[in-house]
C-alpha cells in the first residue's frame, strides 16, 4: 500500500497567529509533527499542504515535501479533508502515483505519543475499517453540562439522571493527531457534510492518553501545552 502523511497548515490562524510555526521550547510546532511523521516507518513519504510561504519554508527546513494548497481551500471555513483530496489528486496528476491511505497529522496537536502514527496505520491496513484514528476518552460529561435558555438561565444541556461516572458509557473525543483513511473513502465521502463524514462509517481507534491529544487554538492553550512537554521532556 502507498501511504501518504499530509499536514494542513494554511496560514491567516485568527484565534493564535502564526500559530503552525510559533515555537514551543525553541522549537517550531510544525517542526514536532514533521519529525514525528519522519519518524515513522509505514509513510511513504510526508507532505506539507500550505498556502503560506513561511510555513513552506519552515516545512522544508525541517524536512518535509509541501504542496501549495490553493486559495478556494484554504479560508477560515475549508473543511480540513478538502486539503487531504487535494494533495492525493495532485500526487496522481503531476506524478502518477495512487495513494491508498491518507494519513491526517494536524499541526496544532504538537505531541504525539512515539510509535503512535505507525500503530494506527498497522490496525487500519490489518482490519475492514474505513479509518482508523487516535483518540481520548472524556472526563467532562455532556450529561451533566448547561446551557443557556432564552432568559439566560442555566438548564439542562440534555436530561441525565445518572450523577455517578461509573453508570456512564465511555465517551472518546478525536483529538486530531493521528487520522488514517483510505483514499477510496476519502473520495466516496466528497460533497457529503457532517462532523467527520470523510472518515466513512466504520471507524477504528487506539486510545492514547490526554497528554497526548493537547491541541493549540489559543494563547492560553499555548502556554498550557508548552509547560507539558517540558513535564514530558523531563521524563
Amino acid at each position: 500500500m502507498y501511504i501518504v502523511g499530509i499536514i494542513p497548515a494554511r496560514g491567516g490562524s485568527k484565534g493564535l497567529p502564526g500559530k503552525n510555526i510559533k515555537p514551543i521550547n525553541g522549537k517550531p510546532m510544525i517542526g514536532y509533527v514533521i519529525e514525528a511523521a519522519r519518524a515513522a516507518e509505514k509513510l511513504d513519504r510526508v507532505i506539507v499542504s500550505t498556502d503560506a510561504d513561511d510555513i513552506a519554508a519552515v516545512a522544508r527546513e525541517f524536512g518535509a515535501e509541501v504542496v501549495r494548497r490553493p486559495e478556494d481551500i484554504s479560508g477560515d471555513t475549508a473543511a480540513i479533508e478538502d486539503s487531504l483530496r487535494h494533495v492525493v489528486r495532485h500526487l496522481e496528476a503531476q506524478e502518477g502515483v495512487k495513494t491508498d491511505v491518507a494519513v491526517l497529522m494536524q499541526t496544532n496537536v504538537p505531541v504525539r505519543k512515539p510509535g503512535a502514527i505507525d500503530e494506527i496505520i498497522e490496525k487500519l491496513v490489518n482490519s475492514e475499517y474505513d479509518s482508523v484514528v487516535s483518540a481520548f476518552r472524556v472526563n467532562q460529561r455532556p450529561e451533566w453540562m448547561k446551557r443557556a435558555d432564552e432568559n439566560g438561565a442555566l438548564v439542562p444541556f440534555m436530561e441525565c439522571g445518572d450523577y455517578r461516572r461509573q453508570l456512564l458509557p465511555d465517551l472518546y473525543l478525536l483529538d486530531g493527531a493521528v487520522m488514517a483513511v483510505r483514499a477510496s473513502v476519502l473520495f466516496a465521502t466528497e460533497g457529503r457534510t457532517g462532523v467527520h463524514v470523510y472518515l466513512g462509517r466504520n471507524v477504528g481507534f487506539v486510545e492514547y492518553d490526554r497528554i497526548y491529544s493537547l491541541d493549540v487554538d489559543t494563547p492560553e492553550d499555548y502556554e498550557i501545552v508548552e509547560h507539558a512537554m517540558n513535564d514530558l521532556s523531563a521524563h
